[in-house]
């Protein structure tokens, strides 16, 4: 008879990408490292099937910081996140209630008119060498 796993598949899996998650924030400067950690992350396919790095942003200031940190941000992901296709960098505008920051397990409460993503696509290396 085989024993029973310690950890079930679903806190396994929150526990690998809780993980990368961390491990993803160390690689950038203080200053960037501040700003995605005011962010709330995670992952989650498309309806397309890919799998997709989310990064939710607390303003559309920070979610503007971001962007213009976005090549860095795509490699980190490229470098730590194997299967990942793109990154998601969202907003909830203003048109939320009270305009407050939303965590990730209430996102699905929030009406789709008031979340805001601006997708990119990771390019693997291999690919970007053949152009």
């Amino acid at each position: 008879m085989l024993s029973q796993p310690v950890f079930g598949d679903r806190s396994l899996t929150q526990a690998f990408y809780q993980a990368v998650i961390d491990r993803f924030y160390n690689g950038f400067s203080l200053s960037t490292e501040a700003l995605l950690r005011d962010c709330t992350l995670g992952f989650a396919p498309c309806p397309d099937g890919v799998k997709t790095f989310f990064i939710i942003a607390p303003s559309l200031d920070a979610a503007e910081q971001l962007i213009e940190k976005i090549d860095s941000i795509l490699e980190r992901v490229a470098e730590l996140m194997a299967g990942v296709g793109q990154v998601a960098l969202c907003i909830v505008p203003a048109c939320s209630e009270a305009d407050r920051p939303v965590a990730l397990q209430d996102l699905e409460k929030v009406p789709p008119d008031c979340l805001a993503c601006k997708f990119f696509t990771i390019l693997c290396a291999d690919a970007a060498a053949d152009r």
